[in-house]
């Protein structure tokens, strides 16, 4: 396991490991000396796509200025176990209790020590980010692209972060849920319906949007504690 005990430059990626319970799982890090706040980026839910646009959205924030933490949320033997019976990216117990151990090792790093901390998930890691959120005060900003909120519409009523959710137009499936579960979140929550983009928000035009949206999020939310939005209730029926 890599021990972290001085800045390095910002173009700097180290591989982490990050102890969850009895397993490790593997991190990359990149973190500069005046870094805007910390964003972690879960992968796990099982869609390779996944994780090679996620690693477009760190590489974005980390250009924008801030530090980024990759994590595998399941182990390389669970990942194999997953690809043949697609049961671990569903369960959610299990991706949030990782995802909250990776929050806790990030708090009690002193090399963080000051920085805001954000959650960027996809996909069913987006549940879980929820999820995390719902019992922590640690973090401080979510952003969920194309999440499947259906699988933690109990907890969001217990989420105190600042939360941004994007879907896509063309996601018939999960468009109708997301926004049912904007209204679930707190006041501050915010719903972005991406134009003729798909679930996966894989579309070039559409990732883009998606880094830019994330970028804009985390700007305000891990750098400055006002206010995000005027408040959902201004709007009702409009969306």
């Amino acid at each position: 396991m890599t021990r972290i005990t001085s800045l390095p430059d910002l173009t700097t990626t180290m591989a982490v490991q990050i102890p969850a319970g009895s397993a490790y799982l593997r991190a990359r890090l990149m973190l500069g000396p005046a870094a805007r706040g910390l964003v972690i980026i879960a992968n796990g839910d099982g869609d390779h796509l996944y994780d090679e646009t996620n690693a477009y959205v760190s590489r974005h924030l980390c250009a924008a200025g801030f530090a980024t933490l990759v994590v595998d949320l399941l182990t390389p033997d669970e990942a194999v176990e997953d690809a043949e019976t697609s049961a671990l990216r569903f369960h959610q117990s299990l991706l949030a209790s990782r995802l909250m151990k990776v929050t806790q090792w990030v708090r009690a790093g002193v090399v963080f020590s000051g920085l805001e901390v954000g959650l960027f998930a996809s996909g069913l890691c987006a549940g879980a980010a929820l999820a995390t959120a719902s019992v922590t005060s640690s973090v401080r900003a979510v952003v969920c692209r194309g999440a499947r909120v259906d699988v933690v519409v109990p907890q969001l009523h217990r989420v105190r972060a600042e939360v941004l959710l994007l879907v896509g137009e063309r996601d018939t499936a999960h468009l109708s849920a997301s926004r049912g579960a904007y209204w679930l979140l707190p006041e501050s929550a915010q719903l972005e319906v991406l134009p003729n983009a798909g679930h996966l928000l894989d579309e070039p035009e559409a990732l883009e949007e998606v880094a830019h949206q994330a970028e804009r999020w985390f700007s305000r939310t891990l750098e400055a504690h006002v206010p995000m939005f005027p408040g959902k209730r201004a709007f009702a029926g409009a969306m």
